[in-house]
């Protein structure tokens, strides 16, 4: 049914994160938009989830009461049919550490059709999942149950430091780590990092290639950038001593200076000057250096009087040079900074080791007829077992013993907490077919096969009586002497499956079908010489009207020749040279009707 296949495509988009029929997440909360129409198939859209970081999400739903709405975005769904009931099922395939609860399982549409489903846990694994979906809708008086697949991906988590950050840094038994460096130099000079991966290896340089961990454990990163990109800064001037003094006496020098390059060229100016400057007096510079000297030039600022302006002492110096300088009677002290940055960052990668693949076993065989319960597969593990076929997970089937119901390769899963999996060896499971119930009529006491080519390639029959056999009918008939249930086994050779067609026979003593039959459409078989040795002629009563075929049977019932005869044809010779000695069926069968009879060849 469309709708069916519509609404599970509503479900699985709600259960995108949920384990089969469980609960542990109660209490969501149902919050629709406004002016929702009665009618309608609404889904709240649903976050994504990451590995390792809690999930805690209530997904609203409203459920359609007709098929109205479907038709709307499926035009081959016929509207205006009344949906009685919707049922969820089942949600099976999601990874390890989420939960769901739907607030109700089932809604009678008439009077319920709003609803929510609780996701919460914490996914401890990262990749794209095969969830299997199942849920049940009635429309009029149908009910159809259906599951339906969907991939979903749960994203790998990061872990971000002050200095790097690291993706799928937990493993199964081994994980790649790959690294993402939060400091970035840009590819401009400054910039010194040393890594440290915790398993005795390391990495000098911006951006590591991702690392493997081959073994089990705890492994802490350490990551250590340097960052040396500012240079060197001339933060402040201090003036403690001068060599000149104010021109009037009336007080101390007026203060300024000045840095030059080398050329003479003028790099910072302090000015205005400070009047009758209080020494040690400290002046904000903030001027970048860069390699080479300079000259700082102290002045006492006269405004004309007596000349220029008093020179109160210079000094050179560069980066290197040392916080006090003292030149004459010039003492300054020169606040050069080198900022360099330091990042220290760590964090931890965890690689769980994987646990032992499950062992299966097949204690009665790998084959077996349809519908014996004889096939049984068993886990070592007594929990936490999921079985596959061909490699697909199948629903619900988590117990430490699987009985096989189809043909295909079968493994079976073991689960940790952590999420690490070990699968199984493969068991190449056969699911053999039984034949075709061997149905026969009942002509004049007459038992006779009703299909012969329904038979399997290889077979045998065998004629009972109630629940005996009867010794030594193994053919395509049977004359019946009494009333009574008889009964026809046919075994597929080649497989050992059986089955079974019985009924009620009764005998009516007007016919005696062990001397003859008035069958106009039996063909008369005459054979000769019987017993035969090397040859046989089979001779009919009539020329064959259509193509025939003789059929040649062994006493255990098996086909051992099949001869084509010509239309027209009243004879056939046969070889008996490959035969060996025993007693034989033969059978000719054509358009226009069936001959049987026996022969014994000897050598």
């Amino acid at each position: 049914m469309r709708l069916l296949y519509l609404l599970s495509i509503c479900f699985t988009a709600l259960c995108i994160q949920t384990l089969s029929a469980q609960s542990g997440c109660p209490g969501c909360q149902t919050a629709l938009p406004a002016n929702l129409p009665a009618d309608t198939l609404y889904l709240q859209n649903i976050p994504d989830g990451e590995a390792g970081l809690a999930y805690n999400q209530d997904i609203s739903f409203r459920m359609p009461k007709t098929t109205t709405p479907v038709f709307a975005v499926d035009s081959i769904t016929p509207p205006g049919l009344t949906i009685s009931k919707i049922e969820i099922i089942s949600v099976d395939g999601l990874p390890q550490g989420l939960y769901w609860e739907p607030s109700q399982w089932e809604f009678q549409t008439a009077t319920e059709t709003d609803g929510c489903i609780k996701i919460c846990g914490t996914p401890t694994v990262s990749d794209s999942f095969v969830l299997t979906v199942k849920i049940k809708a009635t429309v009029l008086f149908l009910v159809q149950e259906k599951t339906f697949p969907m991939r979903i991906y749960i994203a790998p988590k990061v872990s971000n430091t002050d200095g790097f950050s690291m993706s799928n840094f937990t493993g199964c038994g081994s994980a790649e780590v790959t690294f993402e460096n939060n400091v970035p130099s840009g590819g401009a000079d400054g910039f010194e990092y040393v890594w440290d991966f915790g398993d005795n290896t390391g990495f000098e340089g911006e951006n590591p290639p991702p690392h493997t961990y081959t073994e089990p454990g705890i492994y802490t990163v350490s990551y250590h950038a340097t960052v040396d990109t500012a240079g060197y800064i001339l933060e402040s001037v201090t003036v403690l001593d001068v060599e000149c003094v104010d021109q009037l006496g009336a007080g101390a020098p007026d203060l300024y200076f000045l840095i030059k390059l080398p050329n003479g060229t003028e790099v910072f100016n302090s000015s205005p000057y400070v009047n009758n400057t209080p020494l040690p007096y400290t002046w904000p510079v903030g001027l970048k250096l860069g390699e080479g000297n300079y000259t700082i030039f102290v002045s006492d600022e006269d405004s004309g009087l007596k000349g220029s302006d008093d020179d109160c002492g210079q000094a050179p110096f560069n980066i290197l040079s040392g916080d006090t300088l003292t030149t004459g009677g010039l003492t300054v002290i020169l606040n050069i900074q080198h900022p360099i940055e330091e990042v220290t960052s760590m964090d931890t990668v965890i690689v769980y080791p994987l646990p032992i693949a499950p062992n299966l076993t097949a204690p009665e065989g790998l084959s077996a007829c349809e519908g014996s319960d004889s096939l049984v597969l068993l886990s070592s593990y007594g929990a936490g077992n999921q079985w596959f076929r061909n490699g697909q997970p199948i629903d619900g089937a988590n117990d430490f013993l699987y009985q096989p119901t189809l043909s295909g390769a079968y493994q079976v899963q073991i689960g940790t907490p952590e999420g690490c999996t070990a699968i199984s060896n493969t068991a190449q499971v056969e699911v053999h077919p039984l034949p075709t119930p061997p149905a026969f009529s009942n002509l004049d006491n007459s038992l006779r096969l009703f299909d012969t080519l329904a038979l399997p390639d290889t077979y045998s029959l065998q004629w009972y009586n109630a629940a005996a056999a009867i010794p030594g009918e193994t053919g395509f008939r049977y004359c019946a002497t009494a009333s009574g249930t008889y009964g026809l086994l046919v075994t597929d050779l080649a497989t050992g499956c059986t089955n079974f067609f019985s009924q009620l026979v009764v005998y009516n003593p007007n016919f005696d079908c062990t001397v003859g039959t008035n069958d106009p459409a039996a063909l008369v078989m005459g054979i000769f010489p019987n017993p035969a040795h090397d040859a046989l002629q089979v001779r009919l009563g009539k020329p064959l009207g259509n193509d025939g075929l003789l059929r040649i049977w062994d006493a255990t019932g098996r086909l051992i020749r099949t001869i084509p005869m010509a239309s027209g044809a009243t004879a056939l010779e046969v070889d008996c040279s490959s035969l060996v000695s025993g007693l034989f069926s033969l059978e000719m069968i054509s358009g226009e009707g069936r001959g049987s009879a026996k022969v014994v060849v000897t050598h």
